[in-house]
């Protein structure tokens, strides 16, 4: 399959090949209608360059190649309408059962987050200065995560540590101008709602992302989010916290088409002369070693 082709050549790859590599992995399905003129155009390289790379994957063209695709394309179509029946322990049938639960809580967060609600909380983001995150548990290493995100975005935001010391010396400090987001997913929220219960007494608005209803978070936070995390077996889920958290960081941003291409725009121009000093460093590099 192409794919495995992909993965399998592409660190030997030359940075134009890499370009069509990159853009087929992320848009298979209208490859799959494109001749390589039109791939070719796509990703802003020429049409001879298409049939190369093609047979640098190991096809005498680009039409073997996009009869792998379309033989992808037929066959994600065919599983999407024609469902194979999957045994409870087989694995294809667990994978299968996890993702349907996991669209449940999806389904109920939306079902949970009308509207209205979610228009209080986008005005909690434009009165906002500045964002403390503080999660426990599972949802540390998301609430990091998302931290990093609103920083991304031009939005000061830091995550908070589970740690009684840096939450105190922060907290302290914060006053109306605050938002403190408290992301708990079970039951078991206690560390984070007593962060959230301090905030809110030195004044600082709080906001809960919650995986149960009964989270200690629910009960303090100015208003909640409410990101279901329920599944089968003891771990609870992450997706539904990813999810809500990572769209209110588009919400924090106002995103509109215009801003999200300034953004693409810039990150890409930050990254291109970043990964070109690395470059120009490995040649320097090698240049030295051929000289000794």
């Amino acid at each position: 399959m192409y794919r495995e082709k992909i993965r399998e050549y592409y660190d030997h790859l030359s940075r134009s090949y890499r370009k069509v590599a990159d853009y087929i992995m992320s848009n298979y399905y209208d490859v799959s209608f494109m001749t390589a003129a039109q791939l070719a155009f796509a990703v802003g390289v020429d049409t001879t360059t298409v049939v190369r790379f093609s047979q640098r994957l190991g096809y005498n063209g680009y039409p073997e190649l996009l009869h792998d695709i379309r033989e992808q394309v037929k066959t994600e179509i065919y599983a999407a309408y024609e469902p194979k029946p999957l045994a409870a322990d087989d694995p294809a049938g667990v994978f299968k059962d996890r993702i349907e639960q996991e669209r449940q809580n999806l389904q109920q967060m939306l079902v949970h987050n009308p509207p209205e609600h979610l228009e209080q909380v986008a005005r909690l983001f434009e009165r906002a200065r500045h964002i403390v995150i503080v999660g426990e548990g599972y949802a540390e290493t998301v609430a990091e995560m998302v931290a990093q995100q609103f920083r991304h975005r031009g939005i000061p935001a830091e995550y908070l540590p589970n740690d009684a010391v840096k939450k105190a010396a922060t907290l302290m400090n914060v006053d109306s101008s605050v938002l403190v987001i408290g992301v708990s997913a079970t039951e078991y929220g206690r560390d984070v709602a007593r962060a959230m219960e301090f905030a809110r007494a030195r004044g600082a608005v709080t906001l809960g992302v919650i995986g149960s209803l009964a989270s200690p978070a629910n009960r303090i936070s100015d208003l909640v989010v409410y990101a279901p995390t329920d599944v089968a077996g003891p771990l609870p889920s992450i997706v539904a916290l990813v999810a809500a958290l990572s769209s209110l960081v588009q919400v924090a941003a106002k995103d509109s088409p215009e801003s999200v291409d300034r953004h693409v725009e810039t990150f890409e121009q930050a990254y291109q002369f970043l990964a070109r000093e690395a470059e120009i460093t490995a040649l320097e590099a090698a240049n030295v070693a051929e000289e000794s």
